[in-house]
């Protein structure tokens, strides 16, 4: 059984070396900077970063980022190991959940998905998430990437 808790620095540095080739890819093609680096700092900021956790190893993270001026709005973002693909149902049976807290706290959510990430551009569509646009060269790498976004269902009261 998975269970969803904050999110420590101690967690991104344990997933880091295990993440799955595409999270590590995209990471890497968005940034320019290894996911050593980079999720050890994700994570640092407390109650914006949730972790999947199995027996006691993280096998996941999950993020929510505000964006500058635009207070309705939110970052989503994944990084997982190749372990959450052992608990596919579970994870599926809970993403809805999640979601619709993450849009409780900013109604409009979004991102960018390297286009070569299947699992997660399949992933994001099962949620509702609609796939805006495609960037020819997004990031450092200048790849393609996927613009997506999705409006909760309550926002409008």
């Amino acid at each position: 059984m998975v269970m969803v808790r904050e999110a420590r620095v101690a967690d991104a540095i344990s997933l880091a070396p295990r993440l799955r080739e595409a999270d590590r890819r995209e990471c890497i093609a968005h940034t320019g900077i290894a996911p050593e680096f980079i999720l050890p700092h994700s994570v640092a900021t407390p109650g914006s970063t949730w972790a999947f956790e199995h027996e006691g190893e993280c096998i996941g993270l999950f993020g929510l980022d505000a964006v500058d001026r635009h207070p309705e709005f939110g970052i989503v973002w994944m990084m997982t190991s190749e372990e959450v693909l052992n608990h596919k149902r579970q994870l599926l049976r809970e993403s809805p959940v999640w979601l619709d807290k993450l849009h409780r706290i900013y109604p409009l959510l979004g991102n960018h998905v390297d286009a070569r990430n299947t699992v997660h551009i399949r992933w994001l569509k099962w949620l509702g998430f609609s796939m805006l646009r495609v960037i020819p060269e997004f990031g450092v790498e200048r790849r393609p990437f996927i613009e997506f976004a999705k409006l909760g269902t309550n926002t409008c009261a």
